[in-house]
């Protein structure tokens, strides 16, 4: 499911139809409100059509600097923790296999990647919970009803593990202690 998820969050090609028809299927029977939400946004992508569809991407994402899908952005803004957060994300993407292409390591693609190849447990816990909740929150805030796009982070967020995805919006966008070290940067 997040690997569809990131292909949506990228730049639309090909493979957002195959992933986005994938995903609502997916999503169906468990989480039929996200399913619902990605209905509403295929619907939306298929009356734009693709180029349109692009252009609102990069209207949406790369325009302004609240809506950009950067973690580390949203967490750090442009402090210099961002870069060693960025970093602490290459190197578990190679321990994982993951290969960053051209993007950079704190896009909410590349994260939803890496989350699909980890194991339920603290790692995953932390990288929800502290990094990805915040972020899209933050960005679906910034870009509250204004594009297609907000209905894919809703229902994101509607489908990430309840206890992490209830807790408290933060005031200022900051990442909880956990005993967790591996991004000691968070912490």
């Amino acid at each position: 499911m997040y690997g569809h998820f990131a292909t949506i969050v990228s730049y639309p090609g090909i493979e957002t139809w195959r992933s986005l028809d994938a995903l609502i299927e997916g999503l169906a029977a468990k989480f039929p409100e996200s399913s619902a939400m990605m209905v509403k946004f295929r619907e939306a992508a298929e009356s734009l059509g693709q180029d349109a569809l692009e252009e609102v991407y990069l209207e949406t994402f790369e325009m302004r600097a609240e809506c950009a899908l950067y973690a580390g952005h949203q967490i750090f803004s442009e402090d210099w923790r961002r870069g060693a957060f960025m970093a602490a994300l290459k190197e578990q993407y190679r321990v994982h296999g993951i290969s960053i292409g051209l993007e950079l390591p704190d896009h909410l693609s590349m994260l939803l990647r890496y989350l699909e190849s980890l194991a339920p447990g603290e790692e995953m816990e932390e990288l929800i919970g502290d990094c990805i909740i915040p972020a899209v929150r933050k960005v679906q805030a910034a870009i509250e009803g204004r594009s297609p796009y907000s209905h894919v982070l809703e229902a994101l967020l509607h489908c990430l593990p309840p206890r992490l995805a209830s807790e408290p919006e933060f005031e200022e966008i900051s990442c909880r202690t956990s005993s967790l070290s591996l991004f000691p940067i968070l912490h």
